[in-house]
């Protein structure tokens, strides 16, 4: 049976053979118990699995009455794309007009369809025994142990900037509800996080509810505090120069693959993970080209990219709360992993436990740093992510682990292919940029 691999087309039935279905079907909540040796290789690497049999048979620990169906995983999936980087959203109008509804629509297609090849990625894996697949599993796997460290490091690199924009938002958020400067209130921030990391990640778990409450009110506040007249300054035709990087912008916003892992591991089939997949990018897509086109077509050029600064009055307090019990959800959870890692990498935290105030105090430190300066850059600083972490995470890891792993034929293989070199141009492309700015000559050195 060596040589063997998974039938993968995306024109084809997902499920496939049906020790698929069982295995993944009870991925989150079995134990494997090793059966007498089949030499089952599958075209899987054994030797980064040690301690994992191949060859193990299924035995359930908990009733699948406890693991999401289909339309909760939608749910869970629509709420981690309608994160804090959606309210930025809007102001990719202001950059290219109304070609930012195309925009957003190939930034929902791409990552919907390359979700859908890390599902069935994943899916191989726990057919093979993996209980729990991680990016740095289908990494290892699809090329090797220093492929996994790479995409280790760049997954921690992403909670960062996600770390960052949260600090700058709940900043945002402060500003507007106390009378303080913009360095200031990112500074309050830090310190709150700080203070608040002394409780345990469930508390932000309750507190999470309330994210997608948050998000409707201060989309709804943005949409009801405009102007009273309709604008008259839009664009129709997208200039040719904003276009890469609002596309890069709205990517940073949409692609949140490494989350889907989690919700892999708490649905009860295939199937339930495939709907949740195919539901939540075409609703989040939805949402943000209604109401970016609305607030577009109330603000017109005068839209900001910070949501925050186009509500003016009573309405701005109002939004700093909700934003701030947005972000509140999610700042700390995001943290806390890049403290875990650096404290553990110098053996100043014991396995299974998590970091304190004092543990996480440098990591804040520095986020706020990147916060304050970023600020007022966040434009640059979404393309900037988008363009590089996201790309990576969300073109480059899936699309390979799916050619290695699953074997895909036909348009497949060749969509994976060209979403492959998209993600390596993406990554390369702010490095090539700046040699590029830096090896032409200009007679206004501020053009840099």
């Amino acid at each position: 049976m060596a040589g063997r691999h998974v039938s993968a087309s995306l024109t084809k039935p997902l499920l496939g053979p049906g020790r698929t279905v069982q295995a993944h079907a009870r991925g989150a909540n079995v134990r494997l118990e090793a059966t007498p040796s089949s030499n089952i290789d599958d075209g899987v690497r054994k030797n980064h699995f040690p301690g994992t049999p191949l060859n193990a048979k299924i035995v359930p620990l908990v009733s699948d009455a406890k693991l999401m169906t289909g339309i909760e995983a939608t749910f869970a999936m629509v709420s981690f794309l309608m994160n804090v980087a959606q309210f930025t959203l809007p102001f990719c109008f202001v950059r290219v007009g109304w070609f930012a509804v195309f925009l957003m629509v190939l930034a929902g297609w791409l990552c919907m369809h390359t979700a859908l090849m890390l599902q069935e990625a994943l899916v191989a894996l726990t057919k093979e025994g993996i209980r729990f697949p991680e990016y740095s599993d289908l990494a290892a796997v699809a090329v090797g142990p220093v492929f996994a460290a790479w995409a280790q490091l760049v997954a921690l690199a992403e909670l960062a900037a996600y770390g960052s924009n949260c600090t700058i938002n709940l900043g945002y958020a402060l500003a507007a509800m106390f009378p303080i400067s913009q360095n200031t209130a990112i500074g309050a921030a830090c310190a709150l996080c700080v203070a608040l990391s002394a409780f345990s990640d469930r508390l932000f778990a309750y507190v999470g509810l309330l994210s997608s409450v948050a998000t409707v009110v201060i989309l709804g506040l943005l949409l009801c505090g405009g102007p009273d007249s309709w604008a008259t300054d839009m664009l129709y035709l997208p200039d040719p120069d904003y276009i890469p990087s609002t596309f890069a912008l709205i990517f940073f916003a949409v692609g949140t693959h490494p989350l889907i892992v989690g919700v892999m591991h708490t649905t009860r089939s295939p199937t339930d993970l495939r709907v949740s997949i195919l539901g939540a990018w075409p609703i989040a897509t939805t949402v943000s080209v209604l109401c970016g086109g609305m607030a577009y077509r109330i603000y017109g050029s005068a839209l900001q990219p910070d949501i925050m600064a186009n509500i003016e009055g009573e309405l701005r307090r109002i939004a700093g709360v909700w934003m701030a019990i947005k972000v509140l959800g999610n700042a700390v959870p995001l943290a806390r992993p890049l403290a875990n890692a650096y404290a553990r990498s110098l053996r100043w935290l014991p396995p299974g436990h998590s970091a304190g105030p004092l543990l996480m105090t440098p990591v804040m430190v520095l986020l706020a740093a990147v916060a304050m300066f970023f600020a007022d850059r966040l434009e640059a600083f979404y393309s900037v992510a988008g363009c590089t972490i996201t790309s990576f995470n969300v073109l480059l890891i899936p699309t390979i682990a799916y050619l290695s792993i699953c074997k895909p034929r036909g348009i497949s293989h060749y969509c994976a292919v060209g979403y492959a070199i998209l993600g390596a141009v993406l990554s390369v492309s702010p490095v090539a940029y700046l040699l590029w700015q830096l090896a032409c000559p200009r007679e206004d050195p501020s053009d840099l």
